[in-house]
Order: structure tokens, then C-alpha cells, then sequence
């Protein structure tokens, strides 16, 4: 593939940078918030898939529950014994923040969705599911959680 070279631009910029301008474009691709997932035959597209980041996380930061590298073992051990171990569930209850609301009413922010006292909070772990009902919710960060069901 061939650039043409006008004369006019190679004095405002020189030869050097628009010789490696090529090379940039492809070393750099565009920043994009979807992979594609590419099938091996001709390198075709089969579907894209939206990566799911929070924008306030540092370059190159991966949270272990996105990662699926914390889990791996663990899951896999708990699957086959079936038993009911509420500590191994509440280690997948993720409780990210509280916030309030005029008149003193506060919620909360479980495993990505927003809660408030008297809500449920559900987790599937080894094919059985845990349920909490919120009692209470106080600042900074108090999230109150009483133990409801296990099947």
C-alpha cells in the first residue's frame, strides 16, 4: 500500500513522522468498548461482546469476579459437594456503597443493584441459592443482612 506524498506537508511535519504514520495507525488501534469474538475460518466475526469496565478503575485493572481466575477452584469444589455453607455464599455478596436520600432513607449498591431495607438479596453457589433480607442500612458503609433462605 502506498501514501502519496504532498510536498506542501512534508515541510510542516517532515518525512520522518509522516513515513511512520503507517505504523502508528496499525500499532495503536482505536479504543473500543466491544471485542469481537472471531471463529478461526478467515478470521470472520461471529459476534461481538461488551466488555463491562468501570471507568474510574486503573489501566490494566481487572477485578477477580470479572476475571474468573478467584472463583475457579473454589466453585468447582463446592459444586460437586452440594452442601449449604453460608460463609463460602456470603463471600459472593458484594457490597460497593451506600448513599441517602432526603428524610434519612438509605440505600445500598449489592452486587450491582440498588437495595433499600426490607429488599432481597439472592446468590447462586454450587446449584444452591442463598437468600438475605436487608434489615438495615447506615452510613458509612452498614449494610445489615439477615439470613432468609437456602435451596
Amino acid at each position: 500500500m502506498t501514501y502519496p506524498i504532498k510536498p506542501n506537508l512534508t515541510k510542516k511535519i517532515g518525512i520522518t513522522a509522516l513515513l511512520m504514520l503507517p505504523i502508528g495507525l496499525k500499532a495503536f488501534p482505536a479504543a473500543n468498548s466491544q471485542t469481537n469474538q472471531v471463529d478461526g475460518i478467515d478470521g470472520a466475526v461471529v459476534g461481538t461482546v461488551a466488555v463491562q469496565r468501570d471507568p474510574f478503575w486503573p489501566v490494566g485493572y481487572t477485578p477477580e469476579r470479572l476475571d474468573g481466575k478467584g472463583s475457579g477452584e473454589q466453585g468447582k469444589a463446592l459444586e460437586s459437594s452440594g452442601k449449604i455453607d453460608w460463609n463460602k455464599a456470603m463471600k459472593q455478596v458484594a457490597i460497593q456503597g451506600v448513599s441517602s436520600r432526603a428524610g434519612n432513607e438509605f440505600f445500598a449498591v449489592v452486587n450491582g443493584q440498588i437495595k433499600s431495607t426490607g429488599e432481597t438479596v439472592s446468590v447462586q453457589v454450587g446449584g444452591v441459592s442463598y437468600t438475605w433480607m436487608i434489615d438495615g442500612i447506615s452510613p458509612p458503609s452498614s449494610v445489615k443482612l439477615r439470613r432468609v433462605s437456602a435451596r
